[in-house]
């Protein structure tokens, strides 16, 4: 019977996820033009599926029928833009160090996967540019900028490889550094932005003066932090608003009736499953103006 479930359980993910993949969006206007159901962004890949920020990872994302993937991008010692959230090796790979004291050559000899589960021995860490190539035409993506190598140049480096491959509209670019948004909007005035509010960088807690005030184009927030107020004052400018990170389906859910524009998760799964039960109403933005918030 157990098995049964379980079998059970696959088939009814499998088949949300193909139908979401169906009316998953191709290009990054579904995100700054909301207008449908809340978007699925799977939290450095389907991270819960698969080591975090690897290729295997982004690949369960697609299959699953996640909206975007999010990955976090920083420069090698050698100035190669490579995927990986911490600063240093140590918790992701079998390297210790800090990334920025590695070469890439170094960094690629690593094992990325075998920390997650022996099924991943041999995962390498991957650039940014096979990462792009990987989502190309399949699922949107958000690259986060980590803060320190924002003084190294990434920023030109992120917006070459995203020139080079055409892909100006099936990606965003976010960052807890003002100044990583500011040169992407210098250098890339195109490539959309998003700030990713930490009130200890930001000055203020207004979303709008923010996001306006680093020519960006989206807000993205821990659920924890976003109140009601400023969620209002997106929604009355149109800017939209992404939470994070959100695993639990009651919180899921939570967000889904407020009408909350895209949601991080490191489970898509749970979230696809949530979306497909809800109401239509409650999972079109839209249809919770902002005068109807509490």
């Amino acid at each position: 019977m157990k098995r049964i479930i379980t079998a059970m359980t696959i088939l009814f993910l499998i088949l949300t996820g193909a139908a979401f993949a169906g009316d998953r969006p191709i290009t990054i206007d579904a995100f700054l033009n909301p207008g449908g159901r809340t978007l699925v962004i799977a939290h450095r890949g389907f991270s819960s599926r698969a080591p975090e920020n690897t290729l295997a990872a982004i690949r369960e994302a697609i299959a699953i029928g996640a909206d975007m993937a999010e990955i976090d991008v920083t420069l090698t010692a050698d100035g190669r833009v490579v995927v990986i959230h911490d600063e240093t090796l140590d918790r992701t790979t079998n390297g210790s160090g800090n990334v920025a004291e590695h070469d890439f050559d170094e960094i690629r000899s690593l094992d990325a996967g075998s920390w997650f589960a022996p099924r991943f021995a041999g995962e390498k860490v991957p650039t940014l540019g096979e990462v792009l190539d990987t989502v190309k035409g399949r699922i949107l993506l958000n690259v986060e900028i980590k803060s320190e190598a924002v003084d190294r140049g990434i920023s030109d480096k992120v917006a070459a490889a995203i020139r080079d491959r055409g892909m100006t509209d099936q990606v965003i670019v976010s960052s807890f550094s003002p100044t990583a948004l500011e040169q992407m909007h210098a250098v890339a005035p195109e490539i959309r932005t998003a700030v990713l509010y930490n009130p200890e960088l930001q000055r203020g807690d207004d979303p709008v003066e923010i996001v306006h005030g680093l020519g960006a184009s989206a807000f993205n927030i821990r659920g924890s932090r976003l109140k009601t107020k400023m969620l209002r004052s997106c929604r009355e400018d149109g800017i939209p608003v992404a939470v994070y990170t959100v695993d639990k389906p009651n919180k899921m859910k939570h967000w889904v009736k407020k009408g909350i524009d895209a949601i991080f998760t490191n489970h898509p799964d749970r979230l696809l499953e949530v979306l497909e039960k809800a109401p239509a109403t409650s999972s079109t933005p839209n249809l919770v103006p902002a005068a109807a918030l509490p």
